[in-house]
């Protein structure tokens, strides 16, 4: 599967892409058994909510599942990857962002290539976010909010909020950076806010400068979101110091190859 020239025009003037229905119910049942596995694992990847016993998020899937790793090379993903980062790209980050029905706890408002820059050294924005609805998404069980063509305005500098001082405070409700109201405002004001809806097996592509967050999740329906970043070969972060933990950021920056073909399970 390859983006039309529409396709990408629309991602480039707005920053996201929504298309609905890209996997198989049988394609996605196997996504959400490996997630379920990988979930009980007690491992510093797996990140859980502030009531320590909700799972929030699971890093480097595709490290240890063999189902993720397949993932990765589809087709389906890799060429509309490699059409935005203008080349052959590898998995820069691979994680699974739960919103547990009535626990799943709120995304604040960011963007994600100011943790990338940062954190990691990444020197450019020349990557892409490509996510997989696990579950159906609705207005209900918290949906990725985003601010259409916030994007244009690069990475916007904040200040880091206080933490722990760990990589956690990456993934954790309580963001390192986070975009303050006025910020939101004004991106809003230019922009809008829209929440993608759809069905399970849908998938977003969306910029790693659009700003995006989401709401804590009081419906009794689980969100479960696998996000692929891919990154271009030509864009590996030089890390300011000591790197963050492999889960988190592969190092294995190989290009990927896609399969000969689309299939996700035997």
């Amino acid at each position: 599967m390859e983006l039309t020239p529409a396709q990408l025009q629309r991602y480039e003037e707005d920053g996201l892409l929504f298309l609905p229905r890209v996997f198989t119910d049988a394609e996605v049942d196997a996504l959400h058994t490996a997630t379920k596995e990988l979930a009980r694992i007690d491992h510093p990847s797996r990140v859980l909510e502030k009531d320590s016993q909700t799972v929030r998020a699971l890093h480097g899937c595709h490290l240890t599942s063999e189902v993720m790793a397949r993932l990765t090379r589809l087709p389906r993903l890799l060429r509309p990857a490699e059409q935005i980062v203008g080349g052959a790209a590898y998995v820069y980050q691979f994680k699974v962002n739960f919103k547990a029905a009535f626990g799943g706890d709120v995304w604040k408002w960011h963007q994600d290539y100011i943790f990338w820059r940062k954190g990691d050294g990444m020197a450019e924005p020349r990557c892409v976010n490509v996510m997989v609805y696990l579950d159906e998404v609705t207005e209900f069980n918290g949906p990725l909010m985003c601010i259409p063509r916030s994007q244009r305005h690069g990475m916007i500098d904040v200040d880091a909020a206080r933490g722990r001082g760990g990589w956690q405070d990456n993934v954790s409700a309580d963001l390192k950076y986070s975009l303050d109201r006025e910020t939101i405002a004004r991106l809003v004001e230019d922009g809008g806010i829209v929440a993608p809806k759809g069905p399970r097996g849908s998938v977003l592509i969306f910029h790693p400068n659009l700003a995006h967050g989401s709401t804590p999740n009081l419906s009794p329906w689980d969100r479960t979101m696998l996000i692929v970043t891919y990154n271009s070969v030509a864009n590996v972060p030089r890390p300011p110091g000591e790197p963050r933990p492999e889960f988190l950021v592969s190092r294995d920056a190989r290009p990927l190859t896609a399969l000969a073909g689309e299939a996700l399970v035997a």
